[in-house]
C-alpha cells in the first residue's frame, strides 16, 4: 500500500512532529497522564519485586523449614497461667519433641544480657548460648573465621562469636579474630565475626525480630554452667527446630503446640514462630497492595490514553482547511490517517520514555527516603512502555479515522 511506504511514512513524520512541537504546552499536558501512568507502574511493580526479593533474603536468614520455639518472659504470661505448674521451656521438651518429630534438627539456645568490655569501650548485648550445629540451621549466618565447635561446648570453652554491629561497636572495623573481650567480667577470646545479616527496619518489625548483629554467641555450656550454679539445670530459653521439607512445616507446628500444651500443663507461656509462615502472610499483604496499586496505575494509563483521543479529536476539528488542502494536492485518506496515527503515538512514545524516567526517578527515592526497599525490573520498564505505546496507537485510531474520513471538498469550505 502506497500509505506505507517509507517515504510517505517519513513526510507524515515530519508533518506530525511539526504540528505536536507548534503546540508545545498542549502537548506536554497531554502526555500527562501517560507520564504519570508509567511512572506509577515502574514504581509499584519495583515496590513488589523488593519485597519479594526481601522475602527470599529473609527465608534464608531464618531457614524455610525452621520452626523457633520461645520461653515468654514472666511479665508475658497470662495471670491466670502462672499457677498451672508449668516447668517452662527446657531439655525434657526437647526429647520429648524429637521423639514427636523423628528426623527433625533440634538445637537448644540459652540468652541472657551482658555487659561487654574490650579496652575502655563497654558496650551491652544479648548473649547467645548456642550449639555447634546452630549456625547450620541458619543459611543466612555466615561467618568471618570459626563457629563454635563440639570441643568448645564439652568443655566449656571462653570463646565467643561477635555479631557484625557489635563487633565494630567493640573493635571498630579492624578484624577482632584472636583478640581478648570480657563478658559480664571474664576474659573470652573472639574466634569468628558473623557476616552483616540484611534485614530492614520493616522486615525486623513484621518478622518481630531484634537487630540480630548485636548478638554475641558462645558455646551453649559455658553459659549453662552459670545456670546450673543458679538452680536451673533444665532451662533453655529458645528450641530451634528444623523439619526435612518446607510442605511439613505446618503439621510439625500443630503436633509441637499440642506437645507443648500437654507438658506445660495448658499453660501459654511458650511462643511458636514460623518465620515461612510470617513470611507467607507478608507476601500475601504486598500481592494485595500490588493489585491495588497496579489497578490505579493502569487507570491513570486508560485516562491518559482518553486525554490523547480528546486531544487528537480537537486537532482534527482544528485542522479540517488543512486535511482538505491536503487531499486537494493528491493525499489519500490513508495518508491522513496515518499521519494522525503517528501523532497519538508520538505522544503516548514520548510520555512513555519520560514516564519511564520519572518512575526510575521515584523508585530511587522510595529506596532511600521510605524503609521500603525497591527493585527495578528490566521486564517492567519494557511492560509499561509497550503500553503506554499501545494506549496511544488504540485510542488514536478513531480521532484518525475521523480525520480521514472527511470530505475533502467540505473540508476546504471549513472556516
Amino acid at each position: 500500500m502506497s500509505w506505507m511506504s517509507a517515504s510517505a511514512t517519513r513526510e507524515a513524520l515530519r508533518i506530525s512532529t511539526s504540528a505536536l512541537l507548534s503546540h508545545k504546552l498542549r502537548s506536554l499536558l497531554t502526555m500527562l497522564g501517560v507520564i504519570f501512568g508509567v511512572a506509577a507502574v515502574i514504581s509499584m511493580l519495583s515496590i513488589g519485586e523488593g519485597a519479594r526479593r526481601e522475602a527470599l533474603r529473609n527465608i534464608q536468614q531464618l531457614g524455610a523449614r525452621n520452626i523457633l520455639v520461645d520461653q515468654l518472659p514472666a511479665e508475658e504470661i497470662p495471670d491466670e497461667d502462672r499457677e498451672l505448674g508449668s516447668p517452662g521451656l527446657g531439655l525434657r521438651d526437647m526429647r520429648a519433641i524429637r521423639g514427636m518429630l523423628p528426623g527433625a534438627r533440634l538445637s537448644p539456645v540459652l540468652r541472657s544480657d551482658a555487659v561487654l568490655q574490650a579496652g575502655r569501650v563497654v558496650a551491652h548485648a544479648e548473649i547467645q548460648g548456642v550449639q555447634e550445629d546452630f549456625a547450620e540451621l541458619f543459611p543466612g549466618l555466615l561467618v568471618e573465621g570459626r563457629w563454635l565447635s563440639a570441643a568448645d561446648n564439652r568443655g566449656r570453652s571462653r570463646v565467643c562469636v561477635l555479631g557484625s554491629e557489635i563487633s565494630r561497636e567493640l573493635f571498630g572495623w579492624s578484624d577482632p579474630r584472636g583478640r581478648l573481650l570480657k563478658i559480664d567480667g571474664q576474659w573470652y577470646t573472639v574466634v569468628g565475626r558473623v557476616v552483616p545479616r540484611d534485614f530492614s527496619d520493616k522486615g525486623r518489625k513484621e518478622l518481630e525480630l531484634r537487630d540480630l548483629n548485636r548478638d554475641v554467641y558462645i558455646p551453649f555450656e559455658t553459659l549453662r554452667g552459670r545456670h546450673l550454679e543458679e538452680g536451673h539445670p533444665n532451662r533453655i530459653d529458645r528450641l530451634v527446630i528444623q523439619v526435612q521439607e518446607v510442605a511439613a512445616v505446618a503439621g510439625a507446628e500443630e503436633r509441637l503446640r499440642l506437645v507443648l500444651e500437654r507438658r506445660h500443663q495448658g499453660a501459654r507461656d511458650t511462643r511458636v514462630t514460623v518465620p515461612w509462615e510470617l513470611i507467607r502472610q507478608s507476601q500475601a499483604t504486598q500481592r494485595m497492595f500490588n493489585l491495588v496499586m497496579g489497578a490505579i496505575a493502569s487507570i491513570s494509563l486508560i485516562v491518559g490514553g482518553i486525554g490523547i483521543m480528546n486531544i487528537m479529536l480537537s486537532s482534527v476539528l482544528e485542522r479540517t482547511r488543512e486535511i482538505g488542502i491536503r487531499r486537494s494536492v493528491g493525499a489519500t485518506a490513508a495518508h491522513v490517517m496515518q499521519q494522525f496515527i503517528i501523532e497519538a503515538v508520538l505522544l503516548s512514545v514520548g510520555g512513555g520514555l519520560a514516564g519511564v524516567a520519572l518512575g526510575l526517578a521515584l523508585s530511587m527515592s522510595i529506596d532511600l527516603l521510605a524503609d521500603w526497599q525497591t527493585h527495578v525490573t528490566l521486564w517492567s520498564v519494557a511492560l509499561s512502555f509497550l503500553v503506554s505505546a499501545g494506549t496511544g496507537l488504540v485510542f488514536g485510531i478513531y480521532p484518525a479515522r475521523r480525520a480521514a474520513a472527511l470530505d475533502p471538498i467540505e473540508a476546504l469550505r471549513h472556516e
